[in-house]
């Protein structure tokens, strides 16, 4: 901190203060990972859709040939 937030004796204390509020406010995290059920099946038409739509992030560029390919 400093340019523009003010002495550095005060800016600290006030983004410790923030940061441990945001800290308090973050929801605990869960105890177990959620059960899928059926986490092996996938329905056709699903699969379909996601091989399409990475299709169309390889034609637009935004996946490599090797990431398209893997």
């Amino acid at each position: 901190f400093g340019l523009g937030y003010g002495p550095v004796h005060e800016s600290l204390p006030f983004a410790a203060a923030v940061l441990e509020s945001v800290r308090r406010t973050q929801p605990a995290p869960a105890a177990s990972a959620p059960v899928l059920v059926n986490a092996g099946r996938r329905d056709p038409a699903d699969i379909a859709e996601r091989i399409h739509h990475l299709g169309e992030l390889h034609q637009a560029g935004l996946v490599t040939d090797a990431e398209y390919t893997a």
